[in-house]
């Protein structure tokens, strides 16, 4: 299994009797579905962080339908048969991770996200990951550590990133297209803007763009809880009025589209 760094001490984390222990005493239980909690009561910013129940059960009801596999697929595309160790940071309820570890490894890799809900579920998809409670922030990792990371739809913390990719490592990020969702916004809103994503705006010189490409998909949402459920998934869940959102539902039967950006960086030596 990787090994853990203690978030308390960064003394090593070991495992005894289902919990992970420092040598100066710090203890973190793993929870009965396999996954361990390692965010300090100092590091929330809520008493719950991150995604509630509702949104992870939104998003694993969506993601189940395969309406992102070709984005699934393309990701896999890039991957070797095996990789020594590998981070998925912001993995949610693991549907992405779960895929990525039937190529690469279950047990060399490692998933984290704030919410206790998202690892919860992703623990339950696959047993054999490493599944964290942590911020992306503070990784609860060693340096140069990981020959890989991923960060689909989720904040770069760069410095941290940094820190635990061994040089050479490779950084695999996903943001969304100019067109992505195009249908979906234009019902939202009155006034639909056009921005498409670039880590290279966060990254810096630790890092060198090895490949970037666009990937298109198209779909018919079957029904209004399908629309609701991909709502669920986006900022426009929160961004979007109301009355707005109450008249998704006439989408159901009409065409969907994905527009997604797909970056591979290099950690320089």
């Amino acid at each position: 299994m990787p090994t853990l760094k203690c978030p308390s001490c960064e003394q090593a984390l070991r495992l005894s009797d289902n919990s992970w222990r420092c040598d100066n005493g710090h203890q973190f239980d793993r929870a009965k579905r396999g996954y361990t909690n390692l965010l300090l009561a100092q590091q929330r910013r809520s008493r719950s962080p991150g995604d509630d129940k509702a949104m992870v059960q939104a998003r694993t009801s969506f993601l189940e339908l395969g309406r992102y596999q070709p984005l699934a697929d393309a990701l896999l595309a890039h991957l070797p048969d095996e990789e020594p160790a590998w981070l998925d940071i912001g993995c949610g309820e693991g549907w992405y991770s779960d895929q990525f570890a039937q190529r690469l490894g279950a047990v060399n890799g490692v998933g984290v996200d704030i919410s206790k809900f998202a690892v919860d579920a992703a623990a339950k998809r696959n047993k054999r990951v490493t599944w964290l409670v942590a911020s992306g922030a503070r990784l609860p990792l060693f340096d140069a550590s990981q020959q890989r990371v991923f960060v689909l739809f989720t904040r770069l913390f760069v410095d941290d990133i940094a820190r635990v990719l061994q040089p050479g490592g490779e950084l695999m990020v996903v943001g969304t297209g100019e067109t992505h969702l195009l249908p979906l916004r234009e019902a939202l809103y009155d006034d639909v803007r056009q921005s498409g994503f670039d880590a290279g705006k966060f990254l810096d010189n630790r890092f060198e763009l090895l490949s970037s490409e666009t990937l298109h998909c198209q779909w018919i949402p079957e029904s209004e809880e399908e629309l609701r459920n991909l709502l669920a998934m986006t900022p426009h869940h929160w961004r979007a009025r109301p009355e707005a959102k109450a008249g998704i539902g006439t989408l159901a039967g009409k065409p969907m589209n994905g527009h997604f950006v797909i970056q591979r960086w290099r950690r320089v030596a």
